[in-house]
């Protein structure tokens, strides 16, 4: 099967390999407080920061997903309110999360997030929780510190649960950022990585909350040993470190993701069954693209996709009958795409 699902998605062709290897070397049995796997966490911030262009002062903690990481900056980093923009379900989601301590603005597709921050003029949060990569509906936004009126000492938080490892990242503009390892990571699902900030682990120390096993101030002790806090997911930590080892810098994949929606854009362009959900291209996310059309003439299209061994993404939410989700991730080739477009080609 060959999945264009926006998460899980198809697994890089390389990983089954680093698997085998994995098993082979043991890897998978190793203790999370030996001192091999001491090394292999080392190594793999190492080369996130090599290849990723993270900055040397913020720190990675790799946890169980991306929503365990929005509660975690809720539990450790908010101090009274954390205001929450979102167009979309899943930031939405971490919204609701966030409960009585979350002031929530949702606001249109055709919207970006400097307009919006026009629109609302100095935010009281002291912690701005963002979506820089909006899965359910494809809409991609820039994420700019300048742009929102914020107290000098308020903290940015950014979801980039399909845009991390595919596209370049503004790593200065916010203190934290947060993913999911299964979409342009193109590892199984089952992990999650938190980034931060030294702005944000400064305010992790000022609140001293320590009330939860996964608080940042426990990640930190435990990162500053190469371990982690709990039993970690070794065998994903060991592909993250292999495939970004291997696979090329950010810079350029970024490139090779853009060519790539080129190519879906020039065939999408020009048929007339289906549109764009999001109409403003600066505002389509580079890694998933996301389509509407007639819900009948949408199931019949996934029909005849399973049929050929492809799995297209469901719409999601609000437009979960009206929309139809492609992943672009580094996983995919261009012989990907061209098999998926041949088949839609020959059979509507």
């Amino acid at each position: 099967m060959l999945s264009f699902y926006p998460g899980p998605s198809k697994v890089h062709p390389e990983a089954l390999g680093y698997i085998q290897e994995a098993f082979e070397q043991g890897i998978v049995s190793i203790n999370h407080r030996s001192q091999r796997f001491e090394k292999l966490l080392e190594a793999t911030f190492d080369v996130l920061h090599q290849k990723w262009g993270i900055p040397e002062d913020y720190t990675i903690y790799f946890v169980s997903s991306a929503t365990e990481a929005w509660e975690i900056v809720i539990q450790s980093l908010v101090r009274n309110k954390s205001t929450h923009l979102f167009n979309g379900a899943f930031g939405k989601k971490w919204a609701h999360y966030a409960g009585a301590l979350a002031e929530s603005i949702e606001f249109r597709l055709d919207q970006s997030l400097a307009e919006i921050a026009q629109q609302l003029g100095p935010i009281n949060g002291d912690t701005l929780c963002l979506v820089q990569s909006e899965t359910s509906n494809g809409t991609g936004q820039q994420i700019r510190r300048a742009d929102f009126q914020l107290a000098d000492d308020a903290l940015i938080a950014v979801d980039a649960t399909s845009s991390m490892g595919g596209i370049e990242i503004p790593w200065n503009e916010a203190d934290v950022w947060l993913a999911s390892v299964q979409k342009c990571m193109g590892i199984p699902a089952g992990m999650g990585i938190l980034i931060c900030s030294p702005k944000a682990l400064d305010r992790a120390k000022e609140l001293n909350r320590a009330t939860h096993y996964n608080d940042i101030l426990f990640l930190e002790e435990n990162r500053r040993l190469f371990q982690t806090q709990m039993t970690p997911n070794v065998l994903g930590i060991y592909l993250v470190y292999r495939l970004t080892q291997q696979l090329p810098a950010l810079t350029e994949t970024h490139r090779m993701t853009v060519e790539k929606m080129k190519r879906w854009t020039g065939f999408w362009d020009n048929q007339t069954d289906f549109s764009y959900l999001i109409e403003k291209p600066e505002l389509r996310l580079p890694t998933v693209l996301a389509l509407t059309g007639n819900p009948e003439k949408i199931r019949q299209l996934h029909k005849i996709c399973l049929e050929k061994g492809i799995e297209l993404g469901k719409g999601y939410g609000t437009w979960k009958e009206s929309s139809f989700r492609i992943a672009n991730f580094p996983s995919h080739t261009v012989e990907d795409i061209e098999t998926l477009i041949q088949t839609i080609k020959n059979e509507l």
